[in-house]
């Protein structure tokens, strides 16, 4: 079990660091904001993966003298700090995407590159999203399910992007800053979403439904 989820979050760090690499050149070199928040997005990814692989690897060491009840709460306390992540940056996207709508929006050249670059992505966040929710359920691991929960975000997030850069490529140059705006929105849900969960298991809040079964 711990071999397998190590595994996992693994294939996530070289396939997060290589996405982020990409999107982030590319929305450099045409000025997409919305490209940009996404490359961050996926950024933020590689560096939750990794904290997920490093709290994976904690996680599965048996009790000792110090930690009674083993180490299993290392897992809540990464994906805590994934939701404080994630929140820091949907802040940081929001901000810079409401000072570009105010000055009449950004100038996005237009490419297919892109396009092709977040269709490749989309595929690959959806088959990580859900290769990582396989392996969290199989060995209850919250800090995987929470880097699930992030690719998944990923696969939607591209979506605003790929329809802001759609309006800016038609002259729209509202689209891309808006798309900026829709990203961090979803960033924000899914960090509120997670660290909701996350806090209830840090304070050992009973799973609901469990009161009725007993």
């Amino acid at each position: 079990m711990a071999s397998k989820k190590e595994k996992v979050a693994i294939v996530s760090i070289f396939a997060s660091g290589s996405l982020a690499a990409v999107k982030f050149a590319v929305g450099i070199a045409i000025g997409s904001l919305a490209l940009i928040s996404d490359a961050l997005h996926s950024l933020i990814d590689l560096g939750a993966t990794l904290v997920t692989w490093f709290a994976v690897r904690v996680a599965d060491r048996p009790p000792d003298e110090e930690h009674h009840y083993g180490h299993g709460k290392v897992e809540s306390v990464a994906a805590l700090a994934e939701s404080a992540m994630l929140f820091l940056l949907a802040g940081g996207v929001a901000v810079e995407a409401v000072k570009r709508l105010q000055t009449g929006g950004s100038v996005v050249a237009f490419t297919i590159i892109p396009f092709v670059v977040l269709g490749v992505e989309m595929v690959v966040n959806a088959w990580r999203a859900r290769a990582l929710m396989k392996v969290a359920r199989e060995t209850k691991s919250q800090a995987l399910e929470a880097d699930s929960l992030h690719f998944a975000s990923d696969f939607f997030g591209s979506i605003p992007v790929i329809i802001g850069l759609a309006l800016s490529a038609y002259g729209y140059s509202w689209g891309d800053p808006l798309a900026a705006i829709a990203v961090a929105v979803l960033i924000s849900v899914l960090g509120f979403r997670m660290g909701r969960r996350t806090l209830a298991t840090l304070v050992d809040t009973a799973p609901e439904g469990v009161a009725e079964e007993a």
